[in-house]
């Protein structure tokens, strides 16, 4: 028997990564009630009446359904995107969700994140594509036997190294575009984007005068790492440094660069590769009853 059928068998009898799966739906979950509940305070600028971008509706067919806030006539009714959106992730986030509710979160998002051009980043879509393949995290109990169980758990598996690819591609095709420019090569792409004012912090900006040895390791680092991580993700013993690297990458993102909601949903992205056992351990910790003292 071949690894690629063993691999198979094993996706059909035995729900390997479902609290893998679990947790990586509520850590998203969670970022996504921050990003929507802060943009619900300008909700008017970002998807109602008083819009300042150019509203594009390019699609046919069942295609426009996913541009809905394009719409003029619609985005004074926005609230009826945002919140159900709210609800349904803020109930997924203590467990109570399943394939239609994660279908119309998916959904939901869509338009809300194509009616809101003016504060969306690259994390945005990336989440857009994650949410899709969320849908298909069926939670089949490996004590059911019948080809529909096997079915599920097998589609389970699939979405959810899907999800690892996405992210992979993500890095690779970012980094093939860097590699043909000269600024990432160079060593000077880290230098310029710290210096530059609009997006990031003034007060470094104005710390760093030159391009140092340091800034210039630093950006071929990063390069490595987006071009490389697609195959670097997959080797176990280096898995957890390979995603350390990101995490840290992110986190200056947010504090140095500026662009918060790109850096949440990024690390938030990382926790579909958590190890199953660790993250059914965090989940036994985080849940709610465990956490207000309530027994089971």
């Amino acid at each position: 028997m071949t690894w690629v059928n063993r691999t198979f068998n094993t996706w059909q009898n035995s729900l390997t990564i479902a609290s893998a799966s679990d947790l990586f739906i509520k850590i998203v979950y969670l970022v996504l009630i921050w990003s929507t509940v802060k943009l619900l305070f300008i909700g008017n600028v970002v998807w109602g009446d008083d819009y300042f971008i150019l509203l594009s509706d390019p699609f046919t067919g069942p295609d426009r359904f996913a541009m809905l806030l394009n719409i003029p006539e619609v985005r004074s009714y926005y609230l009826l995107f945002a919140l159900p959106f709210l609800g349904l992730i803020v109930a997924g986030l203590f467990g109570f969700h399943n394939v239609l509710t994660r279908s119309v979160v998916w959904f939901l998002f869509i338009n809300l994140h194509f009616g809101n051009g003016s504060v969306s980043t690259g994390g945005h879509h990336l989440i857009q594509q994650l949410l899709f393949f969320h849908i298909f995290l069926f939670q089949v109990n490996d004590k059911k036997s019948s080809y529909l169980s096997s079915l599920g758990r097998f589609i389970h598996h699939l979405a959810h190294y899907s999800i690892w690819l996405q992210i992979a591609i993500l890095y690779l095709v970012s980094g093939v575009w860097k590699l043909k420019g000269d600024l990432w090569l160079d060593g000077s792409a880290m230098f310029l984007t710290l210096s530059f004012k609009e997006f990031g912090f003034p007060w470094l900006a104005n710390t760093i005068n030159e391009n140092t040895f340091f800034l210039q390791l630093l950006t071929w680092a990063v390069l490595a790492y987006q071009v490389l991580f697609i195959v670097l993700v997959w080797i176990k013993p280096i898995r957890k440094w390979v995603l350390l690297f990101g995490a840290i990458f992110h986190i200056s993102i947010i504090f140095l660069i500026g662009i918060t909601d790109f850096g949440l949903f990024m690390i938030a992205s990382y926790s579909i590769f958590i190890n199953n056992d660790l993250a059914d351990d965090i989940l036994r910790k985080l849940n709610p009853k465990r956490v207000i003292g309530v027994s089971a």
